[in-house]
């Protein structure tokens, strides 16, 4: 999925006043993966404002950043077969959720795997979803459809207790203390099964939600949707890193590293200005080759990046995100003892000089220059320079 499918699905199914779902399954765990309660709903039954809170959790659960809360999982060829993990899914999707004794083989799944330490509700929802015509000009007919998107949605929210304190009672017209009410909060994690790729259902795929980057709760997916997550944001980071550094050498210099940045950055805002691309760009082992190639490595460089790009990226060959991989409005410059945050456009002020034998990075000094928040002033009086 991409950002125009999930926004899709978010503003068309999670609306509070036309939301698609309609069967809702929950189950409240303990801390001891005990099953405190249990309940089933007919969504479009339910209080307004219950129904709304409920399309919150939803949206929340397709929220975030692609490579950091988002992840799009294939299923291997495997798992589709009887027994597999998506031939379970698949089943319960099927089932609208009606099949009592599947759905509680799927919460039993759940609490079997899941990691959490305290108290959790885990709620899935079933919803169906015409899809309307898109025509060539994007124009788009509500009112015809050709395909029709069934969907299940797991949603594993936190249930914590709410801060003590006084509180307003309505009814009492009068303050009371408030020791023992627990909240839903937002999913830490979820999942969107089948996929909706290219405006329509992918059985072959699904959505993954993490709310926390560092805390993947990959055992869901291990265990429930038969497969692993790829690279962590941090990890695309390092990896690219990796690469760049031991390949360059002791020419990984600070202008081939800033040329190298502004090149990727070029090719993110290309494609933000291209309405008929992705939502993100890829580098695989040829558009990396082909940055390093045109910002000057050497081909005995390029010999070695072969191996280098290999030995870094592992068995997960996947292709980084670009936009994951650095950040795009600012170029960061860090040593043990200093750092400097400067703005992308403004990182070609930046130069570096041979000052008597020792390399130096120079900023010009401009007039709304602050130090600990005192504006000091430009020093004009000529510095001797050694000779480069």
């Amino acid at each position: 999925m991409d950002k125009k499918s999930v926004s899709e699905i978010k503003s068309k199914c999670f609306n509070k006043n036309d939301c698609r779902i309609d069967r809702m399954r929950a189950c409240y765990v303990n801390e001891e993966k005990e099953k405190i309660s249990a309940f089933h709903d007919m969504f479009l039954q339910l209080e307004e404002a219950e129904r709304s809170k409920y399309c919150e959790i939803f949206k929340r659960s397709m929220s975030g950043k692609f490579g950091r809360n988002l992840f799009n999982v294939e299923f291997p060829a495997a798992e589709e077969m009887p027994g597999g993990h998506q031939e379970f899914l698949y089943r319960l999707k099927q089932s609208e959720l009606k099949d009592d004794a599947l759905v509680e083989e799927f919460f039993d799944k759940i609490i079997g795997t899941y990691s959490y330490p305290g108290k959790y509700l885990i709620i899935l929802s079933h919803g169906v979803y015409d899809i309307p015509l898109k025509l060539k000009d994007q124009t788009i007919l509500e009112d015809a459809s050709e395909y029709v998107y069934s969907f299940i949605l797991c949603s594993i929210c936190p249930v914590e207790l709410l801060r003590e304190g006084l509180c307003y009672d309505a009814a009492a017209q009068t303050f009371m203390s408030r020791t023992n009410d627990w909240g839903v909060k937002n999913p830490e994690s979820a999942f969107l099964f089948p996929a909706f790729n290219f405006r329509n259902m992918d059985i072959h795929n699904s959505l993954y939600y993490t709310r926390h980057p560092e805390e993947r709760h990959e055992e869901i997916v291990l265990d429930i949707l038969g497969t692993e997550l790829s690279r962590t944001e941090k990890d695309q980071q390092h990896v690219f890193r990796e690469i760049i550094e031991t390949t360059l050498s002791g020419d990984c210099t600070f202008e081939t590293v800033r040329s190298i940045s502004e090149e990727v950055n070029e090719m993110i805002r290309e494609n933000q200005n291209d309405k008929d691309s992705d939502d993100h760009v890829e580098l695989g082992k040829g558009e990396i080759k082909r940055l390093l190639a045109s910002n000057g490595a050497s081909e005995e460089q390029l010999h070695q990046f072969e191996r280098i790009y290999e030995e870094a990226v592992g068995d997960d060959n996947s292709p980084l995100v670009a936009e994951n991989i650095q950040d795009q409005k600012h170029l960061v410059v860090k040593s043990l003892t200093m750092k400097l945050d400067i703005k992308s456009e403004s990182a070609d002020l930046v130069e570096t000089r041979v000052i008597d034998g020792r390399e130096y990075l120079l900023i010009p000094i401009a007039d709304d220059i602050e130090v600990n928040g005192i504006k000091i002033r430009q020093n004009l009086k000529p510095v001797k320079v050694a000779e480069e």
